[in-house]
């Protein structure tokens, strides 16, 4: 065990020293007030001295590691690589020299408490990440730098590479060296090709005279409530229409119980409903609303059963506006999992939820186009009815490429 006395005009001062020097495992044993501080400390004052230990076990700091310095190396020699070595075969054996290093230095894990042995497999991580990106056509072909940085940034967004490839592709075909040298204008472009595979609904249309009747479906947990309540307190307070709200969860007792809750607040009349006559039913009775919003039970996407009963209460007399509610915080996979699957149903629109929690929006655009289907709303928050925006391509094309904060859209 090392010990070690610092004196200093603070115990704050003092921990730091013992952090410098002795890193963030080092233990404090004792503090007490001493007279006549050195004169790097402050000569002539009171000032505290701190005795601090450190394991031997627990020693090497995380950026003095081999592997550490190897992987500075490796990012370094890279960035200066030329072209022609830029082979798989040549990353691949790059990948195996940095593992084998690995499984060299790796020591018991005890000897890595702290943030040293995280550290070191995050840096492995992103560099097997960035060598496989480099691997792939992109990064051999013709492509400018400028197209090249705007690639990555789909990437690094969440934009899937099929996607980016594809919006890139179209750039360098359709504009000339000088504009691609550009950032500004290549940065519109992609906008204006971007919006080519992003189609927006816009709010919900009214007609006077006639019944609107607006679905929400989903799977469990994305925000269908909290989105219906949404909507109604924008049409009900906002836009003074007569609104109506039913739900068909039969499976959630607590769920119907919140929108009754909502409906009571804003003096709406509610409806909960067990079968697709009794929803035919329900439609008559409200025939004097403007607005009629449906919220339905969460239905796993892999309940088929579940999502054909969930079809036959949509499959009315009367149509049916359908919007698909999906969660921004779901992986990407999931996300198309579910578009999958609720196929099923004539869905119409899509709502995105959550953004607010949400690290990067690119699964936005994935599924845009996927789908084929409209985006119509995004949620950013719990607040009702704040917390929604209407979608539009001059708010969400840019904050998906990361250029504007979610809650300004």
């Amino acid at each position: 065990m090392q010990l070690r006395t610092y004196q200093a005009a603070t115990v704050q001062d003092a921990v730091k020293l013992v952090k410098r020097d002795l890193g963030s495992q080092a233990i404090i044993l004792s503090t007490k007030v001493v007279e006549g501080l050195p004169d790097q400390a402050g000569a002539g004052k009171k000032g505290v001295e701190v005795v601090a230990a450190l394991d031997y076990d627990y020693a090497p700091a995380a950026d003095s590691s081999p592997f550490s310095q190897m992987v500075k190396d490796k990012i370094a020699s890279w960035k200066a690589m030329p072209a022609e070595k830029e082979s798989l075969s040549f990353l691949k054996r790059e990948l195996d020299e940095l593992k084998e290093t690995l499984q060299r230095s790796l020591r018991p894990l005890e000897e890595y408490k702290g943030n040293s042995l995280a550290k070191e497999l995050k840096d492995l991580k992103w560099m097997a990440r960035f060598f496989l990106k480099q691997a792939t056509p992109v990064r051999h072909s013709r492509f400018p730098k400028l197209l090249l940085y705007f690639y990555y940034q789909m990437l690094q967004q969440g934009i899937c590479e099929e996607m980016a490839l594809m919006l890139i592709e179209r750039l360098h075909h359709n504009l000339s060296p000088d504009v691609q040298g550009n950032k500004v204008m290549v940065k519109d472009c992609l906008i204006s090709e971007m919006e080519k595979e992003m189609l927006f609904a816009g709010p919900l249309q009214l007609v006077p005279g006639k019944t609107k009747v607006v679905a929400l479906v989903g799977s469990t947990g994305v925000g269908k409530t909290t989105t219906i309540a949404k909507l109604a307190a924008i049409y009900a307070l906002n836009n003074k229409n007569k609104i109506a709200l039913v739900t068909i969860d039969t499976y959630r007792i607590a769920a119907a119980e919140q929108l009754r809750a909502y409906a009571r607040i804003m003096d709406l009349p509610f409806k909960r409903v067990s079968s697709p006559r009794e929803f035919s039913h329900t439609f008559s009775d409200f025939c004097d609303r403007d607005l009629i919003l449906v919220d339905t039970a969460g239905r796993s996407p892999r309940n088929l059963t579940q999502l054909e009963e969930l079809r036959s209460f949509l499959k009315q007399s009367f149509p049916v506006e359908v919007h698909l509610v999906m969660s921004i915080t779901h992986k990407d996979d999931a996300l198309s999992a579910t578009g999958d699957q609720f196929k099923v149903l004539p869905v119409d629109n899509i709502i995105f939820t959550k953004l607010d929690e949400a690290h990067t929006l690119g699964s936005i655009v994935n599924q845009l186009y996927k789908l084929r289907k409209p985006l119509s709303y995004v949620t950013t928050g719990q607040n009702v009815p704040e917390d929604i925006e209407v979608a539009t391509r001059e708010h969400i094309i840019p904050a998906v490429l990361g250029e504007r904060n979610v809650y300004d859209c």
